[in-house]
């Protein structure tokens, strides 16, 4: 991520840094958000069962593999293989969409939120905003964050891993969710289901 040379010239190699220190900075703001709340939540149900850790690592190996494929060590095995310059802008106009949809919300759930998996007695179901068409916008917004990462460095293999390591993590993640989100709210959650989407309307 550090190196340049992946990109065409020092402009985009900076703004793709202005882009990726954005994604930082909502990310820290999160973090905080949620730890400043814990005390208030500790009467809820942890049912995370680890899928914090999972996606954690997930996240963390989208970062690595997105530059991974452009290092002399994978192109001299493999080649390289690059998409079409256009995918830079793309993928930096991802990262910044995708951490501001993150950003709503989370910020949409105010209390409700919990980066674990936690549901309470006295918690809603918030079913409006953008969760009236999608229940998970902010597993969304951070998957097109790391796909617009990996489409940055333009390495054809890139997205590809990206989007299958996201896919595991978040689709382990959305299962344990909806588990504990049903068992809390019953057929109320069971009724949002039907009328939204999990994470890409109209197909999934």
């Amino acid at each position: 991520m550090n190196d340049p040379s992946c990109f065409t010239n020092l402009h985009e190699y900076y703004t793709f840094i202005y882009a990726i220190s954005y994604m930082m900075l909502v990310e820290v703001g999160i973090w905080i958000y949620n730890f400043r709340g814990w005390l208030r939540r500790l009467d809820k149900k942890n049912s995370d069962y680890g899928t914090l850790l999972i996606v954690m690592l997930g996240c963390w190996g989208s970062f690595y593999f997105s530059p991974y494929f452009r290092s002399q060590q994978f192109t001299q095995i493999a080649g390289e293989i690059l998409l079409p310059h256009i995918f830079y802008y793309v993928g930096v106009a991802l990262i910044l969409i995708g951490t501001t949809l993150r950003a709503f919300a989370v910020w949409s759930l105010r209390h409700s939120f919990t980066l674990a998996v936690k549901t309470g007695s006295n918690q809603q179901l918030v079913t409006t905003g953008v969760y009236r068409y999608i229940r998970n916008p902010a597993y969304a917004g951070t998957m097109l964050s790391m796909l617009g990462n990996a489409f940055c460095f333009r390495s054809a293999f890139s997205p590809f891993i990206v989007l299958l390591i996201l896919a595991v993590c978040y689709g382990i993640r959305i299962k344990v969710e909806e588990k504990a989100l049903y068992e809390c709210f019953g057929e109320d959650f069971k009724n949002y289901c039907f009328r939204s989407w999990r994470l890409i309307p109209l197909i999934w």
